[in-house]
C-alpha cells in the first residue's frame, strides 16, 4: 500500500514537473523606444510581445494572456541583438608579438576554454549572434558553436568558417621557418590549384561549417582567378556563402569576379571597385576601430597622446566609411576584435560601431549594420536582426534614447534576451 501510494505521488510530482518545463513561456517588453531595422527608424512608446522563442506581436496597447511577464524598461531602448560579422573567438593578440605566437603557444583545449570566456562577453555586451571567421585551429570554432548549443556555455548564436582557405603561404608570418607549415596547416587550409581548391570546400561544408572564408591575398601571395571561381562555385552549389578577407583595392578585383558574396576588412577601395561591388549586391564588412580602441592601444604601451592624435589615427577609417556610404554599398557590422587591449571582447567588438558613428553615420544607419544588414549577411533574414512576428526572440534593452544618446546607450545595457530567454538583467 505504502510503496503504491508513494509510486503514485512520485508519478503525480513528474507529470507536474513535466507540464512546468513544456508550459509556454509569455514576455510583455516595454519602453520608450524601439529601433525598427526594416523601417530603419525609432518608433515611440512600443510593445513587444514574446511567446516562448519567438516574437508573435510589436505595437502599442497589445492584449496579451494573464500569465504574460511584464518587463517595463521605462525610457530605455528596444534594439534587436546586436551581430558581430567578423569575430575570432579562438585568437587573442599581444600587442608586441606576432599573429602566430597565440596559436603556437596556446593548446587547443586552453583556447576553447578562453573562447568561453569571449562568448560570455559577448553576449553580456548585446551581441546575441556572431560569425567567426578563422584563426581557429582545425574547427575549433565548430566545438564552441557545438557547446554554446548544447547549453555548456553561455554565448550568443554562432556562425563558422572553420581554417580560412587561402594560398600556399597562409596569413601567417614573424615565425621561425621550421615552424611555418605546422601552424600554417593549423591554422588555414591551403591549396594549390582548382581540384585542392574545390576538395577543401568539400571537407569544410561536410565538417559542419555556416559560411566559407577565403584569402583573396595572403601574406604574399594571391589565390588565382580560377581557384576562386572554383571556391566559389562548389560553395554555392552546396548552398554555401563565400566572404574574401581583402584589405587592398587590387587583390579584390579577383574576388569581385569569382562572385564572392562579401568582403572583409575593404581598406581604402577605390570608386570604380565600389561601385562594381555594389552592382553585384556584394556587402562589405569595414573592420574599423574607433577612438576608443585607440586609445586603449595608446595607455597599453604608456605613451603620451592628445585628442588631435586620436582623431589622426582614425582619420582614414572615417573617410572610408563615408565612402562606403555614399557608394550605396550594404555595410556590415564586424570588429575583427582579436588584439588584447584589456577589454571585454564584447565592449572591444562595440567600438567598431561607435566609430561608424564617429564618421558620421546615423544612430539608425550603425545600428542597421549590425542588426538587419548583418542578419541578411549570414543568411537570417527575418529571423534575426528584426524584432517582428515570428523572428526569433533576440533583443537588447539599452538605456535612455539611443537616436538622441548614442554613444552613451551602446555601453548601457539593460536586458539581454537570446532566443527568448533572458540571459542578462540589470
Amino acid at each position: 500500500m505504502f510503496k503504491s501510494l508513494f509510486f503514485n505521488a512520485l508519478l503525480i510530482c513528474l507529470a507536474t514537473l513535466a507540464y512546468s518545463q513544456n508550459a509556454d513561456k509569455y514576455y510583455l517588453l516595454k519602453a520608450a523606444h524601439l529601433y525598427d531595422s526594416e523601417k530603419n527608424t525609432f518608433l515611440a512608446n512600443q510593445e513587444v510581445f514574446i511567446k516562448n522563442n519567438l516574437v508573435v506581436q510589436v505595437g502599442s496597447g497589445l492584449t496579451v494572456p494573464s500569465e504574460t511577464e511584464v518587463l517595463d524598461f521605462g525610457n530605455a531602448t528596444i534594439v534587436p541583438g546586436l551581430i558581430d560579422a567578423h569575430s575570432h573567438i579562438l585568437l587573442q593578440q599581444k600587442l608586441d608579438e606576432p599573429l602566430a605566437v597565440d596559436a603556437m603557444l596556446m593548446s587547443s583545449e586552453a583556447r576553447v576554454l578562453r573562447a568561453a570566456k569571449f562568448a560570455r562577453e559577448y553576449l553580456e555586451s548585446g551581441f546575441t549572434t556572431i560569425r567567426d571567421v578563422g584563426n581557429s585551429g582545425q574547427y575549433l570554432d565548430r566545438e564552441v558553436q557545438r557547446a554554446v548549443n548544447n547549453g555548456y556555455i553561455i554565448g550568443p548564436r554562432m556562425q563558422v568558417s572553420g581554417p580560412i582557405i587561402g594560398s600556399m603561404d597562409g596569413q601567417i608570418d614573424g615565425i621561425p621557418f621550421a615552424d611555418f607549415d605546422r601552424i600554417s596547416q593549423q591554422e588555414n587550409t591551403m591549396v594549390s590549384g582548382v581540384e585542392e581548391a574545390k576538395k577543401a570546400v568539400r571537407e569544410h561544408i561536410a565538417r559542419g561549417v555556416d559560411v566559407i572564408k577565403i584569402l583573396a591575398i595572403g601574406n604574399r601571395l594571391v589565390l588565382s582567378l580560377d581557384e576562386m571561381k572554383a571556391i566559389v562555385e562548389t560553395a554555392h552549389s552546396e548552398r554555401m556563402t563565400v566572404t574574401a578577407h581583402c584589405d587592398r583595392d587590387w587583390a579584390a578585383q579577383n574576388a569581385i569576379e569569382a562572385g564572392v558574396d562579401g568582403i572583409e576588412h575593404a581598406y581604402g577601395f577605390k570608386k570604380p571597385t565600389l561601385e562594381k561591388i555594389v552592382s553585384k549586391g556584394i556587402y562589405i564588412v569595414p573592420t574599423y576601430g574607433s577612438t576608443g580602441t585607440v586609445r586603449a592601444y595608446y595607455e597599453l604601451n604608456n605613451l603620451p597622446y592628445t585628442d588631435d592624435d586620436l582623431q589622426n589615427s582614425v582619420a582614414s577609417w572615417n573617410k572610408w566609411i563615408r565612402e562606403l556610404k555614399e557608394a550605396g554599398v550594404t555595410i556590415v557590422a564586424g570588429s575583427d576584435a582579436y588584439i588584447d587591449l584589456n577589454i571585454p571582447r564584447g565592449d572591444y567588438a562595440k567600438q567598431t560601431i561607435w566609430g561608424y558613428a564617429d564618421a558620421g553615420l546615423s544612430a539608425e544607419d550603425v545600428l542597421q549594420t549590425a542588426t538587419s544588414n548583418a542578419a541578411d549577411a549570414l543568411g537570417m533574414k527575418d529571423q534575426i536582426g528584426t524584432i517582428k512576428e515570428n523572428a526569433f526572440a533576440d533583443i537588447v534593452v539599452f538605456e535612455g534614447n539611443m537616436k538622441t544618446d548614442f554613444k552613451k546607450s551602446l555601453y548601457e545595457v539593460k536586458m539581454v534576451m537570446k532566443n527568448g530567454s533572458v540571459e542578462l538583467m540589470k
